[in-house]
């Protein structure tokens, strides 16, 4: 009776470890207030996103280098033209705090922007090299209620990894910051013309 339990008992705490719900969350599970369902692709698959344009090569993976944290990552590489990822998603703000994991395997062609509510917002990464999991981070202008977020690439000789998606509503920054912040802006502007025109 003792050797039963016992390996019932092995049994269950082989089952408990190997189980997928047992592993750890992505980071961006546990950012406070992230309005992006599905951030790290936990599901093992893309639900919460719309997926358009050329969706070859595109997936799911819970190998490496594709996964930033947790246990799963986008596997970007549509050959030839571009592959859309996107998320429409509900905030209460007009300001949003935006973040994403990035990872390029190298080879070209390859290009990868996201776009904000339809309008580029960067980066525009074009037959770049190689590198590891890279964070990206900006503060994006919105809306009181619908916003979409957009991944456009391609990688044509191997895959981009995307991870660990956040999109958090942002404090309205008062009228004052709004002005030091647009006369920072025009400063950079006149030492850049200034550079240029040396």
């Amino acid at each position: 009776m003792k050797l039963r339990a016992t390996v019932l008992l092995f049994a269950a705490v082989c089952l408990l470890a190997s189980s997928p719900a047992w592993a750890a969350a992505s980071i961006c599970d546990a950012v406070a207030g992230n309005l992006i369902t599905n951030c790290g692709f936990e599901t093992g698959d893309f639900t919460g996103w719309t997926l358009t344009g050329n969706t070859g090569f595109t997936g799911v993976s819970g190998s490496a280098p594709y996964v930033n944290s947790g246990n799963f990552g986008a596997q970007l590489g549509p050959v030839g033209s571009d592959g859309n990822l996107s998320q429409t998603f509900i905030g209460s703000s007009t300001v949003y705090n935006a973040s994403f994991w990035l990872y390029n395997d190298g080879g070209t062609p390859n290009d990868f922007t996201v776009f904000w509510n339809g309008v580029d917002a960067g980066p525009d990464l074009v037959d770049v090299g190689g590198f590891a999991y890279t964070e990206y981070v900006g503060t994006l202008p919105g809306n009181v209620g619908a916003n979409t977020i957009t991944f456009v690439y391609r990688q044509d000789p191997a895959y981009w990894g995307l991870d660990d998606v956040v999109v958090t509503n942002s404090a309205v920054p008062e009228p004052g910051s709004l002005m030091l912040l647009g006369s920072g802006i025009l400063g950079l502007a006149g030492v850049i013309r200034r550079k240029l025109g040396a």
